[in-house]
């Protein structure tokens, strides 16, 4: 009595193919089951993702404004760092659309300054600075009162 390897074969694929509909079956079932009942819990975790970004986004804003802050326009050596921190901070900005959308007023400015470095000087960039900072707390403490609003309180 010969054993047919290829029946065999088409048996145990027919077999592994069953149980892997099965399986999908069980997973959309599962998929479906938590999009129904726990749609809350879903949807809460993917605004503290988005927020979490929102947060590193702006601290590292605020990182590039410290290294701002510690540089000199007046020091001729420290010019060229000072607008390529400046264009680096306009290209964060200009990439984030709700930053685009806060920030639109100190963002031009900023450009100007970027794009003329002759009309960047040492008090100028100190007020873009504060301006940019006090701008990057307004929307942190947005952001500090809808991640508020989304969690719920331990008592």
């Amino acid at each position: 009595m010969p054993i047919d390897i290829v029946k065999i074969l088409e048996r145990l694929a027919s077999v592994v193919s069953f149980i892997a509909n099965v399986f999908t079956i069980a997973a959309s079932a599962i998929a479906v089951y938590i999009f129904i009942f726990k749609r809350e819990t879903i949807s809460t975790v993917f605004r503290v993702l988005l927020n979490y970004s929102s947060q590193l986004t702006l601290s590292e804003l605020k990182a590039k404004m410290e290294r701002l802050n510690d540089l000199s326009v007046n020091e001729p050596t420290q010019v060229d760092e000072v607008i390529n921190i400046l264009n680096e901070i306009v290209g964060q900005i200009r990439g984030n659309k709700r930053l685009r959308v806060w920030c639109a007023e100190i963002l031009s400015k900023l450009q100007t300054l970027a794009e003329n470095p002759k009309k960047l000087t040492e008090p100028r960039k100190r007020s873009l600075v504060s301006e940019l900072r006090e701008s990057l707390r307004h929307i942190d403490f947005e952001d500090y009162d809808r991640l508020i609003g989304v969690c719920p309180s331990n008592g």
